[in-house]
């Protein structure tokens, strides 16, 4: 078992016995820090094998692992900084701007530690943890403007991979990490393969291509993925072929399409289908659905039933349970549930509730605020929501936390969004604004000179909202309006609120022609992939509603019509047709055949750069928009 790999990266390999000495390491030196039981390690890193080593060396100190995404604005990690207050921070340098808090705070260089943990002198006995200690604390959206950080004991991650039969997991299984490590579904990825004897093998680059995903599926012989929604109906679309070696495909985070379900079920006979369903505040999954053959491509796909060691109620407003086939909200018990919110008392109090089933009284419920019924062969259908939350490429969006980002930017007076029901991947945030007086008046002035209205105002708020909000979380649009509707009550009333003209932001900035065939050709899959004909050859993608799954979307397209050798941050780094355009004339010019450069290059020293290009492109994105 000790020579058995553990982990496989670009260029590394770790065995389970290299692992546990590297880890010891990692908690020794962590120890000598004042590091010990219940204290907070941050990690600022992307995927990597020095990463899962510091989560498994920072368990093994007694200490919980607070993750955060690179891909956050640093305002947004200032405030989950000072909220948590890590005791110590792990830090990726190659990540650091100097706008980031975590270059002010000290932190420790991932590398350097994982690489010195072989010299550690051995000491004392490392801390005993129990079932109810912390093991991480991951932060999603808040619906009072701020996210809130969930508590997850040890308990409820051994529950979710231990001896639990919705997937295979063991020593003959590979799984790939996909997954940011401050998504919840890396605790299935990582945790599954490590605690039941499997390979966990690593996506390193930081914004993987569907060519990169396909790419690492068949390098490593990878036989258990987990995917969104939204990256499952892409990969299914697009490169179906690339998820042929697994054994069992997991896809949740949103409404799974039953079309793409079956059409990955005729091209992966030997592959399992399994509907994941879970919040964070259960630890990953809560239900799962093994999809069977049999299933109609123009039926729902049902979550399930519970996993092991987890319950389910179904219950009514008065906190009754619901007969089978009546609506009811699902409150989730068991081993999973989570320790509340942390320094959230009053918000843990409203959604973790007792279970009036538990004799001891110490058992919790978690309120899911999700709509959901029973089917008579016993699997759950989801319904919908009870309050505002909605998913965004399987992350959870509160659109109130969106609004209080509104209301608080200068020249705001009042602001609302939506964000109405499509396609899985396609769903776009849409913000309504009401100027103050004095700014309505500039916005007016702007009309008369140069007819563009409110764009001047509308850019200064698209880059506040930059500083506050994750991409995912931007509104895809904005309408500007004298006074939003209200209703009998005085509350906005969001029915009244009207769609956006072909959910369109702006007006295109220039003829929507080409001056050549690529640009000609871009025109045409920008207009697909976005789904409107007001594109301009020097519009912004992002600032025309396009998120960053439809940007992968757009690399494949642009792949398979040109065969060259682009990247999907290039897509960042270049996001008008103009400078992409150009972008893609040059290489054709100057650069290698994709074999040859490819391979000059070591895959991690490519991951690095690509780290590198991805946070400056971001950067570069919020100063200017």
């Amino acid at each position: 078992m000790l020579e058995q790999t553990a982990l496989v990266g670009d260029t590394d390999r770790l065995t389970y016995g290299e692992l546990a000495r590297r880890s010891d390491g990692i908690a020794r030196y962590l120890a000598r820090q004042g590091i010990g039981r219940g204290d907070r390690v941050g990690l600022f890193a992307q995927r990597s094998v020095a990463a899962v080593a510091a989560l498994l060396g920072i368990l093994k100190a007694g200490a919980s692992y607070v993750p955060f995404d690179p891909s956050y604005p640093p305002k947004l990690l200032q405030f989950v900084y000072e909220d948590c207050r890590p005791a110590l921070l792990l830090v990726q340098p190659s990540l650091l701007t100097p706008e980031s808090v975590f270059a002010a705070a000290g932190g420790h260089e991932l590398q350097s530690v994982f690489e010195a943990a072989l010299d550690e002198p051995p000491a004392g006995p490392l801390p005993d943890v129990g079932p109810d200690d912390p093991a991480y604390i991951m932060y999603t959206s808040g619906s009072t403007g701020r996210p809130k950080g969930v508590l997850i004991p040890h308990r409820g991650v051994v529950r979710l991979v231990s001896d639990n039969p919705y997937a295979a997991m063991g020593t003959d299984q590979v799984h790939l990490q996909l997954a940011p490590l401050a998504f919840d579904a890396s605790t299935f990825e990582i945790w599954g393969a490590l605690l039941n004897g499997g390979k966990l093998a690593i996506l390193s680059s930081p914004q993987p291509s569907l060519d990169d995903i396909a790419h690492s599926i068949a390098r490593h012989q990878v036989t258990t993925l987990w995917l969104t929604a939204g990256l499952f109906h892409l990969m299914v679309d697009h490169r179906l072929d690339g998820l042929a070696p697994l054994h069992q495909l997991l896809a949740g985070g949103d409404v799974l399409s039953p079309t793409h379900v079956a059409k990955a079920q005729a091209g992966l006979p030997h592959c399992q289908l399994i509907n994941g369903y879970g919040p964070t505040e259960n630890t990953t999954f809560t239900c799962c659905y093994r999809i069977p053959r049999a299933t109609l491509a123009d039926a729902p796909i049902p979550i399930g039933t519970p996993i092991a060691h987890t319950r389910v109620y179904l219950l009514d407003e008065s906190g009754r349970e619901v007969a089978d086939g009546e609506e009811g909200e699902l409150f989730a018990g068991g081993a999973g549930v989570a320790l509340g919110y942390w320094n959230r008392p009053e918000l843990t109090a409203e959604k973790f509730v007792p279970d009036p089933r538990d004799p001891s009284g110490r058992a919790r419920l978690y309120r899911t605020g999700d709509r959901v019924c029973r089917r008579p062969d016993g699997n759950i259908t989801f319904l919908g929501r009870v309050d505002r939350q909605v998913k965004i490429n399987g992350k959870r969006v509160e659109l109130d936390e969106i609004e209080a980002a509104l209301r608080c930017a200068r020249g705001v007076e009042d602001g609302a969004v939506i964000c109405p029901p499509g396609d899985v991947g396609t769903r776009k945030i849409h913000a309504y604004i009401k100027w103050r007086a004095a700014d309505a008046r500039a916005g007016e002035r702007d009309r008369d000179r140069d007819g563009k209205g409110d764009s001047a105002l509308l850019d200064e708020l698209r880059a506040c909202l930059q500083q506050e909000l994750p991409d995912y979380m931007l509104p895809s649009s904005f309408t500007v309006m004298d006074a939003l509707p209200l209703s009998p009550t005085g509350k906005i009333d969001r029915a009244a609120l009207p769609l956006p003209r072909g959910a369109e932001p702006r007006p295109a900035a220039s003829p929507a022609a080409g001056g050549n065939e690529t640009e000609s050709l871009l025109l045409d899959i920008w207009r697909q992939i976005l789904g409107t004909q007001a594109v301009g050859l020097d519009d912004n993608f992002f600032d025309l509603g396009g998120t960053s799954l439809q940007i992968i979307a757009v690399h494949a397209r642009i792949t398979a019509a040109m065969k060259c050798d682009i990247s999907v941050v290039d897509l960042f780094q270049f996001p008008s047709i103009g400078a992409l355009a150009a972008r893609l004339r040059r290489d054709s010019r100057a650069s290698p055949p994709a074999s040859t450069a490819g391979g000059a290059m070591h895959a991690d020293e490519r991951a690095r750069r690509q780290q590198s290009a991805l946070a400056r492109a971001r950067a570069n994105s919020r100063r200017n928009a």
